[in-house]
């Protein structure tokens, strides 16, 4: 397959929060989380939905963080079958903490790129989907650029497109130590 590029726009409406457009020949695409309706628990499964023309149906759920699943003990399915996903959530580094996910016969690597970014890359031998920050909307959020490179497939852009609704930061050492810290002094007692 030829290089493909693309771009999503934010939106929200009362239900649903995500980013959406046009995928190349993949037709019209939206990314989408559920807005929790009541304030959500510390334990709280949240859903991210992709939902396109021509990509397969993904669906991820995980511990929600500000309104958003993470894949802090998520769950991923894509086309109707389980994907397994893991990740190192005592690494020091963007590339030790990457979300490693096995889904059928294939082997990915989800990185984020830059600390305290949503800048991420889907790699597995072959090719590489990378989805990145773009012009700010106001009140909705940021655009979101995206290429793919090599040799992908339907499967590899929806597995790559449903994290666009979902916080990545447990896989950004910066961002995870600046919410340690933050859990750290509301857990503290002062005398």
């Amino acid at each position: 397959m030829t290089d493909l590029i693309f771009e999503l726009e934010p939106f929200e409406n009362e239900a649903h929060k995500g980013v959406r457009g046009v995928v190349g020949a993949y037709g019209d695409t939206m990314v989408y989380n559920i807005k929790p309706a009541r304030p959500q628990g510390s334990n709280e499964i949240l859903h991210a939905h992709l939902a396109s023309e021509y990509l397969p149906e993904a669906r991820l759920g995980g511990i929600g963080v500000s309104g958003q699943p993470s894949p802090y003990k998520a769950s991923l399915e894509v086309g109707g079958a389980p994907a397994r996903l893991t990740y190192n959530s005592y690494g020091l580094t963007r590339s030790s903490r990457a979300l490693r996910i096995k889904y059928l016969e294939r082997a990915y690597t989800y990185t984020c790129l830059k600390s305290l970014t949503r800048n991420a890359e889907l790699r597995r031998p072959g090719m590489h989907v990378t989805v990145t920050t773009g012009k700010y909307v106001p009140k909705l959020g940021d655009r979101r650029h995206g290429t793919a490179e090599g040799d992908f497939d339907e499967v590899d852009l929806a597995v790559a497109l449903v994290f666009e609704a979902v916080t990545i930061d447990p896989l950004d050492p910066v961002a995870a130590a600046v919410y340690a810290s933050q859990r750290s002094n509301a857990n503290s007692k002062e005398p």
